[in-house]
């Protein structure tokens, strides 16, 4: 009984010192990309940044064409049918523009963006090559974000919808000041890696 009240116990510490640093990565990397003026900065009050929430399509273009620099526009093309002359147009319209979507008849800005999209918009972002090249596009990008240590995940979930301390931690990941950071410890399933 002693032993498996100490393996209990053991595995309850584990379980709480792997997850305290995965909520302190989470805030940290949203403070990170708040300290770019790539979102709102919330560092006094970091509930306000909803890390558990699903993030949406249009939500993520605007963090994602401020990652990248892109010009933008304050007028509205509306490209798209399902674009209307709001906050967010102006964004998708950079997007558009500088060849990170494709025209379609639809951008469907209120649905959630998935984990695959996110990698995809990303890569183009920051201007980093997908190492794979299969039929399968989204397991490219999903792996090749796990080669770059982007991510802790390969390609099996990709395309579920991702949520926005997902989206803050791969981007935070991109950068290398991020990466070099005294205090930032990056695990993988097997090795820690500082």
């Amino acid at each position: 009984m002693r032993k498996l009240l100490a393996i209990l116990t053991l595995l309850t510490i584990t379980f709480t010192s792997v997850f305290a640093f995965t909520d302190q990565e989470q805030f940290r990397a949203a403070n990170y990309l708040a300290s770019k003026s790539f979102i709102k900065d919330y560092h006094t009050n970091v509930k306000e940044y909803r890390i558990w929430d699903s993030i949406t399509r249009k939500e993520s273009m605007k963090i994602l064409a401020n990652v990248a620099a892109l010009k933008v526009e304050t007028t509205c093309l509306s490209s798209f049918k399902d674009v209307s002359d709001d906050w967010w147009c102006k964004y998708i319209e950079a997007a558009l523009k500088a060849w990170f979507i494709k025209q379609s008849d639809k951008f469907r800005p209120d649905d959630n963006i998935t984990k695959a999209e996110v990698m995809k918009l990303l890569f183009k972002a920051r201007n980093l090559e997908k190492k794979y090249n299969t039929w399968i596009w989204q397991e490219d990008y999903m792996n090749s974000a796990f080669n770059y240590w982007l991510t802790d995940e390969t390609a099996k979930d990709y395309n579920s919808d991702a949520v926005r301390w997902w989206l803050f931690v791969v981007i935070s990941r991109s950068f290398t000041d991020y990466l070099n950071d005294k205090n930032y410890i990056l695990y993988s399933d097997e090795v820690k890696v500082k």
